[in-house]
């Protein structure tokens, strides 16, 4: 039989940089955009392509991506959202209560990425 040893604890930079590196990730995003402020929640870390909001339930991350000319949106949107919950559930050890994801703009050029 086993005891916990303690807390552990993720830091809210480090969950923003999981959800953000997995949005990177993603098939279909060209590159972050802007986060759109979130209503009702406190924010507790931002960046370019996402805010991760800690919440009674879990932690909600609000994203914001370019999407690629020529995709199916709701499906990069759809992965978007699984590739976020399953990194910050599997790598961090969170509860994930919802991954918000807003396609803001399709590119209209070559793939590039966000400079953030």
């Amino acid at each position: 039989m086993s005891q916990p040893l303690g807390h552990i604890t993720v830091a809210a930079p480090v969950l923003l940089a999981l959800a953000r590196a997995a949005l990177r990730e993603t098939p279909g995003v060209v590159r972050l955009a802007g986060v759109p402020a979130t209503q009702g929640e406190t924010t507790v870390c931002a960046g370019p392509g996402a805010a991760v909001a800690a919440g009674a339930t879990g932690v909600r991350v609000t994203c914001a991506i370019v999407a690629a000319r020529n995709v199916r949106l709701a499906q990069v949107a759809a992965t978007a959202q699984a590739a976020v919950a399953t990194a910050l559930r599997e790598l961090a050890g969170v509860d994930v209560a919802a991954v918000d994801v807003s396609i803001v703009d399709v590119a209209a050029g070559e793939k590039t990425r966000d400079h953030g």
